[in-house]
C-alpha cells in the first residue's frame, strides 16, 4: 500500500513539474502564433515552432511575406515560402513539405479556402491543393483585398466593388473605397461619404460618415464624428452610444475597450458592453504609478493592460488576470502571448511566451554565436 502511495505521489510530481516545465528555443527573431505555428528565424531562414516551443519546421525557407517588416505565419495550414534559385513562391503545410510548387511570383496567404497569387504576368485565385479556379479576374488596377465572408473587394477602372472566389464581380465596382466584410457588413465610401453594404450590396447605413468607421463585430461599429471622436451604431445604422470616445478597441466576446478624456485632458478606459453600458471603470489613480491604462482590445477574452510601466491582462469585467510585471506583452493567440520581462536586480531580458495562468512556458534565446 505504501509502496502504491508513494508511486502515485512520484507519478504526480512529475506530471506537475511536466505541466509548468519551461522550453528553450535557441533563434535570432521570432513572431506570434497563428494556426498553432509561430515563426523563428536563423540564419536568414525561417522555421516554425509549435506550442509546446517544439521545432517542427526546421528554419531553412526563404518566407514571403506581402508587407515590410512582417513576420511569416500560417494560415489554413498553409503558408508561402520562396525558392531562393528561381525566386518563385510556392507553399509548405505544417510539416514543412512542399505542397504547391514554386511557380509564382507572388503569393498571398489563404483565407476561406483560397489565395491569391502572382502567374504569367497575372493574379490568379487557387484553391488549397494549387487549381486555378479564377483567371484574369481584375481587368486594369489589379487591387484585391483577402476573402471574407465569400467576398473579396477588388478594383476595376479605378472603382472598387467585391468578386466572389469565381473571380466574378457580385457587388459592381461603383466604390471609391472598399473594406473587408465583417459580420456581413463592409464599410464602402461613395460620394466622399461612408456608409455600409450588405452581402447582397444593399445600402444598410447610408453615407453619411466623413470619417472611415471600424469594422462591425458583435453587431457593433465605432464610428468617427466630426469632433474626431467615437461613437457606436448597430446593424442598422442606428446610433446608441453618441460620439465621445477618445480610443476604441473592436467588440469581441461581447466587450469592448474605450477610452474618454475630459476638459483637463484627462483620460479614463472603460470596458463597455455592446451597448455602452460600463462594466468597469479604470479612473486616474491619486499616484500616477498606480493608473491602469488599457492598451488593446479583448482576444480570447483577455486584454493588454499597464500600471506603473509594466504591462499584465484584465479579463472582459475587467478583473486583473496576469498581475503587471512584464516589459512588453502582445494580445494571445493560440493561447499563448508574446511577452518579455525584465529583472531590475540582474538587469536580465526574458522573451518568450506565457500561457494565460502567466506563466513563462516557452524562453526565447539568442544564439551565443
Amino acid at each position: 500500500m505504501r509502496t502504491t502511495t508513494a508511486f502515485v505521489l512520484l507519478w504526480s510530481l512529475i506530471s506537475f513539474a511536466n505541466l509548468f516545465a519551461q522550453k528553450e528555443v535557441i533563434c535570432k527573431n521570432f513572431g506570434q502564433f497563428n494556426d498553432g505555428l509561430a515563426p523563428i528565424l536563423n540564419d536568414n531562414k525561417w522555421g516554425f515552432i509549435d506550442t509546446e516551443g517544439n521545432i517542427v519546421i526546421q528554419p531553412v525557407f526563404r518566407a514571403y511575406v506581402s508587407g515590410f517588416g512582417e513576420n511569416p505565419y500560417f494560415s489554413e495550414g498553409l503558408t508561402p515560402v520562396i525558392d531562393a534559385e528561381t525566386e518563385k513562391v510556392g507553399y509548405i503545410n505544417k510539416k514543412g513539405e512542399m505542397v504547391i510548387p514554386y511557380q509564382y511570383y507572388s503569393g498571398d496567404n489563404f483565407h476561406e479556402g483560397v489565395a491569391f497569387v502572382g502567374l504569367q504576368n497575372d493574379y490568379v485565385i487557387i484553391d488549397s491543393i494549387g487549381n486555378i479556379i479564377a483567371r484574369k479576374f481584375i481587368a486594369i488596377n489589379g487591387w484585391h483585398s483577402k476573402f471574407s465572408g465569400g467576398f473579396a473587394g477588388a478594383s476595376k477602372n479605378s472603382a472598387y466593388g467585391f468578386i466572389d472566389k469565381t473571380g466574378k464581380f457580385v457587388i459592381e465596382p461603383n466604390f471609391e473605397e472598399v473594406r473587408d466584410f465583417s459580420n456581413g457588413f463592409a464599410a464602402v465610401k461613395k460620394d466622399n461619404k461612408w456608409g455600409f453594404i450588405d452581402t447582397t450590396g444593399s445600402i444598410t447605413v447610408p453615407f453619411q460618415f466623413t470619417n472611415e468607421p471600424k469594422p462591425f463585430s458583435n453587431g457593433r461599429a465605432f464610428v468617427q464624428g466630426a469632433n474626431y471622436t467615437w461613437g457606436i451604431i448597430d446593424t442598422t445604422g442606428k446610433l446608441l452610444v453618441e460620439p465621445k470616445y477618445k480610443q476604441v478597441f473592436p467588440f469581441n466576446g461581447g466587450a469592448a475597450i474605450v477610452s474618454v478624456m475630459d476638459n483637463k485632458f484627462q483620460e479614463t478606459f472603460y470596458v463597455i458592453d455592446p451597448n455602452g453600458k460600463v462594466v468597469k471603470e479604470f479612473q486616474k489613480a491619486k499616484k500616477y504609478n498606480e493608473t491602469i491604462t488599457l492598451l488593446s482590445g479583448f482576444t480570447e477574452g483577455l486584454a493588454v493592460a499597464m500600471k506603473d510601466s509594466k504591462k499584465g491582462f484584465i479579463d472582459t469585467k475587467g478583473k486583473i488576470v496576469i498581475d503587471f510585471k512584464f516589459r512588453q506583452l502582445q494580445p494571445f493567440s493560440d493561447g499563448l502571448a508574446l511577452a518579455e520581462l525584465f529583472d531590475e536586480k540582474t538587469k536580465i531580458v526574458t522573451k518568450g511566451f506565457i500561457n494565460n495562468k502567466g506563466k513563462m512556458v516557452i524562453v526565447i534565446k539568442a544564439p551565443q554565436f
